[in-house]
């Protein structure tokens, strides 16, 4: 019986290389599945990027308030 996801899903196609979708099965078996280990993967990938652009611009954010206060 297949688990639930914890949040919605949407139907996409895309292109792997070859093989490369053949490997995810045999790495993590029939029972996760190669779908399940993409879309971790690329959630992971997202909120990786989405968390460096917030240390970034919490990074600016702090050197400006810095500048500021040097010219007051």
């Amino acid at each position: 019986m297949r688990r639930k996801e914890d949040r919605a899903i949407v139907k996409h196609t895309i292109n792997l290389y070859l093989g490369d979708y053949e490997r995810l099965q045999a790495f993590y078996g029939t029972r996760i599945g190669a779908a399940k280990i993409i879309r971790d993967l690329v959630h992971a990938h997202i909120r990786r990027i989405e968390e460096r652009a917030a240390q970034e611009t919490a990074g600016k954010l702090i050197l400006e308030l810095d500048l500021e206060e040097a010219n007051l």
